[in-house]
């Protein structure tokens, strides 16, 4: 059964080599029981950093769609950006990023239809492709009256962002790219096939013990250099919603992954990336085995990103939120042209 990308041995360890998440040990989550969140629908000016993932739920908002409901941040004030977060992960993993931006940004998390605190329909297909999702946020953006925004992208993240662009590239201000889909060049994609294996695979995922079990070795394997740990609150904000069902938009993900699809990628980007004429910076983690740095060349090429706005940080992974999210906060607003 081959679960990696040939040489990644890797990738063959961690049952779908996914991009995944990254927590140094998700033991503590396994003591979890359930529980009941609520989203609490507040608008309130400022998000408060959350001791649980329930915190977060309760800051959030919805917005219902024809698809389901669309839960999203929206905090502070000033230029706009707005955070897509990646696969299996949620606006959770930007937690520690909002209250550092929102005191000279107004700060917009979404998450996914199918992750996080959104609706999780069973129904595949069109309805978790990246052109579908990239269509919901930007509903979320007409929904409370954003034009003009910058647009920082995270693993997935990236596949929606390049049809927002491809949309609308003159509504987008500033890119802002950390480790994310780019092109197959340098990116050891799983290697999950549509039928009952990548099922059961992706189903593993919102088991009550079994979600613990795969996410901690994949976590342990990519996500995070051995520096950083997490603790039971934060690790299970990762698994919490994910045990609400998100493994049909997973086995979605998975199997439209493959070379045909990033071939049409690479050419639709080649096409429609240099349409967009703002200013791009590159945060990357240089740790990161699945989505390498091979990618920046190519990303560099397409959007003219001049080698000062490119930044590699080394003793970082995958899951560059959560290892460096001053460093983030600091080079965003430096971007921008905000701050000190």
């Amino acid at each position: 059964m081959d679960l990696g990308s040939g040489n990644n041995m890797k990738n063959q360890l961690i049952i779908s080599g996914a991009i995944a998440l990254a927590l140094g040990s998700l033991s503590a989550c396994v003591a979890q029981d359930p529980v009941s969140l609520e989203i609490g629908n507040n608008i309130q000016p400022v998000y408060t950093a959350p001791d649980s993932y329930a915190d977060h739920r309760n800051q959030q908002q919805l917005l219902e769609t024809d698809d389901g409901n669309i839960a999203f941040t929206d905090h502070g004030s000033g230029p706009v950006i707005v955070l897509l977060h990646g696969v299996p992960t949620s606006s959770w993993m930007y937690r520690k990023v909002v209250p550092l931006l929102q005191d000279d940004m107004r700060v917009i998390t979404v998450d996914f239809l199918g992750y996080g605190s959104s609706d999780k329909p069973e129904d595949g297909g069109e309805t978790y492709s990246a052109a579908a999702q990239a269509r919901r946020v930007q509903a979320v953006l007409d929904h409370v009256q954003v034009e003009d925004h910058a647009l920082l992208m995270h693993d997935m993240g990236g596949l929606v962002a390049w049809e927002m662009l491809a949309a609308e590239p003159e509504t987008v201000s500033h890119l802002v790219v950390l480790n994310t889909i780019v092109s197959e060049t340098g990116f050891n994609r799983p290697n999950l096939k549509a039928g009952a294996v990548t099922r059961q695979i992706t189903k593993a995922y919102t088991g009550a013990l079994t979600s613990v079990a795969i996410l901690e070795n994949t976590f342990k394997t990519l996500g995070l250099t051995g520096k950083h740990k997490l603790t039971e609150a934060e690790c299970f904000g990762y698994v919490a919603p994910m045990r609400e069902g998100s493994n049909t938009a997973l086995y979605s993900f998975f199997t439209t992954l493959d070379s045909d699809m990033l071939s049409e990628l690479d050419q639709n980007n080649d096409e429609m990336l240099p349409r967009y004429q703002g200013e791009t910076l590159v945060l990357w983690g240089a740790n990161d085995d699945v989505l390498t740095a091979e990618q920046i060349p190519i990303l560099q090429e397409r959007l003219n990103i001049p080698d000062q706005n490119i930044h590699i940080f080394d003793d970082t992974a995958h899951f560059i939120a959560e290892e460096r999210p001053d460093d983030i906060a600091r080079e965003v607003k430096a971007f921008v042209g905000i701050g000190d």
